[in-house]
């Protein structure tokens, strides 16, 4: 079947100095000069949208990761930032030494130094852009590629860490779900590691509340998931769409039944998750409860040396807990904290090694969350929220909903405990006396 060419609107267009930026597709060339049209990658493009929608104003580095990763997923997005900003300012031909378009403020943020100014669309035949190189860069140029033995269909989600897409799996005739590494990762080797980890992290899980992977590809020279599609909603979006943002009790219960099984499965394996939140809770249209995104999973290994730490992430609950090592395989070193704020164990927030006791720091804390309509533990920067853990006792839960049953009480006070040693020692120990 041939290309067809028809009329449509050209998307809407800003000029940056010299360059023009289709805000639709990420296309940034210069109007005066006969080059090629460039294809922003997705990170560099939505910063270069929030300082042309500041209009000279600062973009703070906060301003920018809540853009970027709206799920306050920490995994070292100083870094992400560092790289967008940088291939920014080479598609503009510009230097952080010698800025003309992008100014770093020290502790700031950045600003947009040139004048910018909205065109007037206009109606034409877009062959140019039909014609296009196709790049992987543009989420956009994903939807009807054939990506090994599966046809991309939809963009239907993404974040620091993964842009998602709906598939179809054209050798077996199903639906499914393909996580591939935003561009401007996927040649940092930690990230690779961290993807490949959760490939394999996952894909040894066989359980009805864990979402299955199917295999690790690469499609040129980017990796990525195939792994079940789901229906349905995250715990997330449920909570922040239902009255008083609380579910009521017979379908928390229903909830955090499943996760714990999803949970003891994962520990049962030698795996923590370490990133356990409403985010990466998925209720399924189906019915089951999935645990979402083992992007930040550590493995439990062997490891003869005795002169570097184990690999092992699963401890028996009375050893000693040291820091991290600097020759950790998983992909941490000392003081990095890995994990989502507001819902991180205190020893992930001192940077501590973990066990299966820190998801069920995390899980307390969605039982919370679920229980009261608030969390636990807020504050307006992550510093804050940290002190929090650390440091102050959350109201209980049923002097913020009084209808909650003092058993639940008792379940959630024992899980959030700040002593891991006061914890539930395991997922198939919450709820026992």
């Amino acid at each position: 079947m041939g290309e067809s060419f028809v009329e449509r609107p050209v998307s809407t267009r800003v000029r940056i100095g010299r360059f023009e930026l289709n805000l639709q597709t990420g296309e940034l060339g210069s109007p005066d000069q006969d080059e090629a049209k460039l294809l922003l990658p997705e990170q560099p493009f939505l910063i270069l949208q929030m300082l042309v929608e500041h209009k000279g104003k600062i973009v703070s580095r906060e301003d920018i990761r809540k853009r970027l990763w709206p799920a306050d997923t920490i995994v070292n997005f100083d870094h992400s930032i560092n790289v967008a900003i940088r291939n920014l300012r080479k598609a503009l031909g510009d230097t952080a030494e010698s800025p003309k378009y992008i100014e770093t403020l020290a502790r700031r943020g950045y600003r947009l130094m040139v004048e910018t100014e909205l065109l007037i669309s206009k109606v034409g035949t877009d062959s140019e852009q039909a014609h296009r190189a196709v790049s992987l860069a543009n989420l956009a140029d994903m939807t009807g590629l054939k990506v090994s033995h599966y046809r991309v269909l939809a963009m239907i989600g993404g974040g620091g860490m993964g842009v998602v897409y709906r598939a179809e799996d054209l050798k077996l005739g199903r639906s499914v779900a393909l996580k591939f590494l935003p561009a401007e990762v996927a040649t940092d080797p930690v990230a690779l590691r961290r993807f490949e980890r959760e490939a394999q992290t996952a894909s040894s899980l066989n359980h009805p509340n864990i979402c299955t992977i199917y295999e690790i590809e690469e499609h040129d020279e980017r990796p990525f998931l195939a792994m079940e599609l789901l229906s349905g909603k995250s715990l997330n979006h449920e909570l922040e769409n239902i009255a008083h943002k609380r579910m009521p009790v017979s379908q928390l219960l229903t909830v955090a039944i499943q996760i714990c099984d999803g949970l003891r499965a994962a520990h049962e394996k030698g795996i923590i998750h370490r990133d356990i939140k409403p985010a990466n809770v998925f209720l399924t249209l189906a019915g089951p409860v999935k645990i979402l995104d083992f992007g930040l999973a550590k493995l439990m290994e062997p490891d003869a040396d005795r002169g570097r730490e184990p690999a092992s992430s699963i401890e028996p609950p009375n050893s000693p807990q040291p820091k991290t090592s600097k020759t950790d395989i998983g992909l941490t070193t000392s003081g990095v904290r890995m994990g989502t704020a507001g819902y991180m164990s205190p020893e992930q927030v001192r940077g501590e090694r973990l066990d299966a006791r820190a998801d069920l720091f995390s899980f307390g804390l969605i039982l919370y969350e679920a229980s009261t309509g608030i969390r636990a533990f807020s504050g307006e920067t992550a510093e804050i929220i940290y002190d929090a853990i650390l440091n102050t006792d959350p109201p209980l839960v049923r002097s913020l909903n009084p209808e909650l049953p003092r058993s639940l009480e008792v379940v959630i006070s024992k899980a959030i405990q700040k002593d891991r040693a006061l914890r539930y020692q395991s997922a198939a120990r919450c709820g026992t006396p």
